[in-house]
């Protein structure tokens, strides 16, 4: 046999050969078919789980996010005027889509029917603009007398599930107690008021919208106590993702003279509970891909047995051992990178039509499998990741190659004299 390059034409010619030899002539065996279907429905599991939770991370971030800030300026002590100042310096800075001073407080929120926690937030009317989940803005807010009156008047705006807590309407009166009291000739009592509620919103957020209040800066300094005074700056980017980026500029052009807190420490525990649960199924993936991988080894060393003669053969006629482990690890290769790419193809299929096969699979179960009603999503939620999915696809390419190499090796130092003596 005349010396090939590595990996050369004869190489591949054999390796071909082999895999596609009928069983009944010592070609590849049923458990090499089946890792091959195996790799390829793990690779494509994994691309649309984790399209799927991306889906979902990113539909539970988005709302969690329309109704909070991204960065928080403590700006408690700093006269009114100074913090306005600050806020259009903060919006001048890169990828800063807005700056808004604000009063936050818990309070008790009452009804006739009920009560339950709540959460203030004093709001400058021309900021109400700013707020994602106002589709209207001011226009909307004003059209039901909020902001109108006497220090800001005393009409609010709530979140939907609050109202419903609350078993209130727009046009019915919401009493709210403020922790702190005032003190008195006989001790200290607490600061409360009636409200009327203007309307209401959403969020997205159910826990946002079962908390806000939307009070007029005003009316918030006077009820809590802050004349000429704000509590925080709420500052929202363009990526909530790199919150400590915007951090790091807005302490530079203010020479850190603010404490500063970004959403991911306000939320640490939800925010890692989905960064743990997404890594916790990657690494479960990646798992099942390599076991599944690994039954390529049964099947080439079967490959290898049944193939001994024909070892013998090549390297009584000059084939070099390495030659011999080239062919076998290419035929593993073979296995692996078809599923894996095939896998890959169907996954992206998938996640790119998630709502045919959705509507699908409905229709064989006889039932909605997603209903808006009960998920509060208007289907099921997929974002496809090319970096995730093709790590993927190489990880499960790498693996077939890696699993391929043991037996490979051995059909290598196979002796021929010792395979022909038996023939």
């Amino acid at each position: 046999m005349a010396k090939s390059a590595p990996f050369g034409g004869v190489e591949r010619a054999l390796a071909w050969r082999y895999l596609r030899a009928r069983r009944a002539h010592g070609g590849v065996s049923l458990i090499s078919i089946i890792s091959f279907f195996g790799i390829m429905l793990a690779v494509m599991a994994l691309i649309v789980i984790m399209s799927v939770m991306a889906g979902f991370r990113s539909t539970l971030l988005n709302a969690l996010l329309g109704g909070q800030g991204h960065v928080f300026v403590q700006v408690e002590d700093y006269p009114a005027g100074d913090v306005d100042e600050l806020a259009n310096r903060i919006i001048e800075l890169p990828d800063i889509k807005s700056a808004s001073p604000i009063i936050e407080q818990q309070v008790l929120a009452t009804s006739d029917y009920a009560r339950t926690g709540a959460l203030v937030r004093g709001i400058r009317p021309q900021d109400m603009d700013k707020l994602p989940y106002l589709e209207g803005g001011l226009g909307e807010a004003e059209a039901v007398g909020w902001g109108e009156g006497k220090n800001g008047g005393d009409v609010v705006m709530i979140g939907a599930f609050l109202a419903s807590d609350l078993r209130i309407r727009p046009g019915d009166e919401i009493r709210l107690i403020a922790p702190e009291g005032v003190s008195g000739p006989f001790g200290v009592t607490p600061r409360s008021k009636t409200y009327t509620v203007g309307g209401t919103f959403t969020t997205g957020s159910v826990e946002l919208d079962k908390l806000y209040v939307l009070m007029p800066m005003q009316q918030a300094q006077l009820f809590f106590n802050r004349k000429g005074q704000y509590q925080l700056v709420d500052v929202r980017i363009e990526d909530p993702m790199k919150s400590e980026l915007a951090m790091r500029h807005i302490n530079e052009a203010t020479n850190g003279q603010y404490y500063l807190q970004d959403w991911k420490q306000q939320r640490a525990s939800y925010f890692n509970a989905l960064n743990v649960e997404r890594g916790m199924m990657r690494v479960i993936m990646l798992i099942l891909i390599t076991i599944t991988a690994l039954n390529i080894i049964t099947g080439v060393v079967m490959l290898v047995k049944n193939k001994t003669r024909d070892i013998a053969i090549l390297r009584t006629i000059g084939a070099t051992r390495g030659a011999i482990m080239r062919i076998f690890i290419m035929i593993g290769a073979i296995l692996g990178l078809t599923g894996a790419l095939i896998g890959l193809g169907l996954g992206v299929l998938i996640v790119l039509n998630i709502d045919a096969v959705e509507a699908a699979l409905s229709l064989i179960m006889g039932r909605e499998i997603f209903a808006a009603d009960v998920y509060g999503l208007d289907g099921l939620p997929a974002e496809l990741d090319w970096g995730e999915a093709l790590f993927t696809t190489l990880w499960a390419m790498s693996m077939s190659i890696l699993v391929t190499i043991w037996p490979a090796w051995n059909a290598a130092r196979l002796d021929p004299v010792d395979a022909l003596r038996f023939e």
